[in-house]
């Protein structure tokens, strides 16, 4: 007889907050396309395991406005009128 996991409510919102806490930290530059923790090319394998998390959820991390440094590569924040900045 197979084995059977058993996977509860708060063990899947403790998995969700670890993962929102590696995709916060560990962060795709967009002026060098490099992981801002720990400088490995591309979106690295820590994020790549915690977008895994939300995949299989069907949740979406938080998003941080900024958090990838548009700025390094020329980019500047627009108002657009009709639409409401959203923090």
């Amino acid at each position: 007889m197979a084995a059977a996991n058993t996977y509860y409510a708060v063990s899947a919102d403790q998995a969700l907050s670890e993962a929102q806490a590696v995709l916060d930290e560990h962060v795709t530059s967009s002026s060098t396309g490099r992981c801002l923790a720990c400088d490995s090319l591309g979106p690295c394998w820590r994020r790549e395991s915690a977008t895994r998390v939300f995949s299989r959820t069907l949740r979406l991390p938080t998003r941080q406005p900024g958090a990838t440094r548009p700025e390094l590569v020329g980019a500047v924040r627009l108002s657009v009128p009709g639409l409401r900045a959203t923090r």
